[in-house]
């Protein structure tokens, strides 16, 4: 269950965004023949129906509906005490009730002449089988089709309103890391000065990942227990405002910062100015680097669907898909330096056009 403030800032994210983007999205439905696209929004998918309507769910899921024309419709599987607060902090046409998401699509989807002929959804193969089994079993169920690719092909570049929020975001994580006491000996120590900060300072969500002991193991990993933290360690923060992800990497050094993660950070910089559109590949240049250390490992993730980020390049394997120019993503990059691993990762603003990527903040 989500924990922090979910509100709606009209200054923040004004209706007509929302409503240009589905507008968007309602036009490639037109071109695809499309007679409705259902999305699907629960805790750990929440960005594709956030994106459309700024709606967060705190708990439990639901299905968006939109058509060809119209305003959005939600089918919320929530009491239906909690409409008006989702009436609150969403742009929607309609808010019904759907304790059974799958058998109440059939017969919301009976009600709307004319019956849509094709039916779209995104990223069907992992709706969930109680939701899609009273759908693909229906009348509907062979004029469902994937429309996963048809979204993503709208969702990036982002817009200047979810830059704003992903610039706050970054914002609210730095300020997090800044707020880290000097010599904490527990991850709990550090863990719960992160959270506090982050979370008073308007943060819907929080989520850390540590390497406590950069000595021992370079791993970010969630702690189910609490750990000692070493000379040296390692902080992930991905922190939601606004429906809005970004996800910042730092190492902290409990003595004076060693000068070689000054060389490592600038190395990060040029990794990022290397990325564009064009290139979603480190290699040769950045290979090639004449700052210290060697590439260990490094990702680039972004949200085109319903999960908040992910992967689409790494160090791995060349990308599978293109990134237009101006797609808001997060970069993460691992170092071997010499007197051990260094770890970075910052929100960029991806390069188009001949001209480079470069960082959020």
């Amino acid at each position: 269950m989500r924990r922090g403030l979910i509100s709606w800032s009209r200054d923040e994210v004004p209706p007509l965004v929302l409503e240009g983007r589905v507008a968007r999205l309602q036009e490639r439905m037109r071109d695809a023949e499309l007679g409705v696209v259902l999305l699907y929004t629960s805790f750990a998918r929440p960005s594709a129906v956030a994106w459309l309507t700024h709606f967060v769910p705190y708990w439990n899921e639901a299905l968006l509906a939109v058509f060809p024309t119209g305003a959005p419709v939600l089918l919320a599987a929530f009491s239906k005490r909690v409409h008006d607060w989702i009436r609150s902090v969403s742009h929607l046409g309609e808010v019904r009730s759907a304790p059974d998401l799958g058998q109440a699509t059939v017969a919301f989807l009976k009600e709307r002449p004319p019956q849509p002929s094709r039916i779209g959804v995104l990223e069907l193969d992992a709706l969930p089988w109680p939701v899609a089994e009273p759908i693909m079993k229906s009348e509907y169920g062979r004029a469902v089709v994937d429309a996963t690719d048809l979204f993503a092909a709208i969702r990036q570049p982002a817009d200047e309103v979810e830059i704003r929020l992903a610039r706050r975001a970054a914002t609210i994580a730095v300020q997090a890391f800044k707020a880290i006491p000097t010599g904490p000996k527990r991850a709990s120590e550090l863990l719960s000065v992160l959270e506090r900060s982050a979370r008073l300072d308007g943060a819907e969500e929080v989520l850390p990942r540590l390497a406590p002991d950069l000595r021992a193991d370079a791993t970010l990993r969630r702690l189910d227990g609490d750990a000692l933290l070493g000379e040296r360690y390692a902080v992930e923060l991905s922190v939601a405002y606004k429906a809005t992800w970004v996800r910042i990497t730092r190492c902290v050094s409990t003595q004076a910062a060693p000068p070689s993660w000054r060389g490592a950070a600038d190395r990060f910089v040029e990794a990022v100015e290397h990325l564009s559109e064009a290139n979603l590949s480190l290699e040769p240049q950045v290979a090639g680097s004449a700052r210290p250390g060697k590439n260990a490992a490094w990702t680039l993730e972004t949200c085109r669907g319903g999960p908040p980020l992910s992967i689409v390049a790494t160090g791995e394997a060349p990308s599978p898909s293109e990134l237009p120019g101006g797609s808001l993503a997060c970069f993460s990059l691992q170092l071997d330096l010499d007197d051990g691993p260094w770890l970075g990762g910052e929100p960029i603003i991806l390069g188009s056009r001949g001209q480079p990527s470069r960082l959020l903040i």
